[in-house]
């Protein structure tokens, strides 16, 4: 099984090899969650030119990246996947806006590159932070702060059963890829017809035991509700680091 998948499987079971931060250690991690949504709205709230506020920003996800032990290299690979994304939203940037903004020695930098390079270090520095966020408390707890931040049930419900379940996507997925790899020589069976048919049967399969799974979820009383904790009440401590975190995001904000 890839390191992916199986460290996947260590957080949902609340077991986890890295050191968790400091604000991460806490038994009640609704103000961890509510730090990283703040960290988020103050960094998209830079505006489209400010390169020095992005890069003073991206010290927080170094900073739990570093402080956690986290595997950076893990991390890197699952924003390189999502990086096609990234770049097709700042390409347009540097065709529209030709306006020159700097000119070092010979060569003008248009207004247009600098706002897409914004573009991308915002968007990195929030995936980092949130991967990382998710990589330090597991998440299944992360679902019980949301349902006690009043988040609706039915959204809290659907979230935790498609993470929960699409590793069993993952795996019909790599037992499907392993036993067309040990059917086909060189690169027989890895056309796109016969890959496009692989994925119409793994999306078959997967309604099918979604079917089961959920019959038998009904058959053990399942009612549309996960059981969880009770709410912990809000601590004075809580509202006293969430207060310092606002203004010291505020704080660095208006300085950069």
């Amino acid at each position: 099984m890839k390191n992916s998948v199986r460290l996947s499987y260590v957080h949902l079971a609340g077991r986890d090899s890295c050191t968790p931060a400091f604000f991460a250690k806490w038994e009640n991690h609704r103000i961890s969650l509510i730090i990283l949504l703040l960290f988020v709205f103050f960094t998209v709230s830079i505006g489209k030119y400010d390169l020095t506020g992005c890069l003073v920003f991206a010290a927080f996800p170094l900073f739990l990246i570093t402080a956690s032990s986290l595997p950076a290299l893990l991390i890197l690979k699952r924003i390189l996947i999502l990086s096609p994304f990234i770049i097709i939203m700042a390409t347009a940037n540097p065709i529209i806006d030709r306006t020159p903004f700097i000119k070092l020695y010979s060569v003008t930098i248009s207004s247009g590159m600098i706002s897409g390079a914004v573009i991308i270090i915002k968007s990195v520095v929030t995936i980092s932070s949130v991967i990382a966020f998710t990589f330090c408390i597991p998440f299944y707890r992360i679902c019980e702060v949301l349902r006690e931040l009043h988040v609706p049930d039915i959204f809290v419900t659907q979230l935790a059963l498609l993470y929960r379940y699409s590793f069993l996507l993952v795996e019909e997925a790599m037992a499907m890829q392993k036993a067309r790899n040990l059917r086909s020589f060189g690169k027989k069976g890895k056309d796109v017809f016969t890959t496009s048919k692989l994925i119409g049967t793994l999306l078959l399969r997967t309604n099918d035991k979604a079917e089961r799974i959920y019959r038998g979820m009904i058959a053990r009383g399942f009612n549309g509700k996960l059981s969880g904790k009770k709410k912990n009440p809000v601590r004075p401590g809580e509202i006293l680091l969430i207060i310092s975190a606002f203004f010291t995001f505020a704080f660095l904000r208006l300085i950069f």
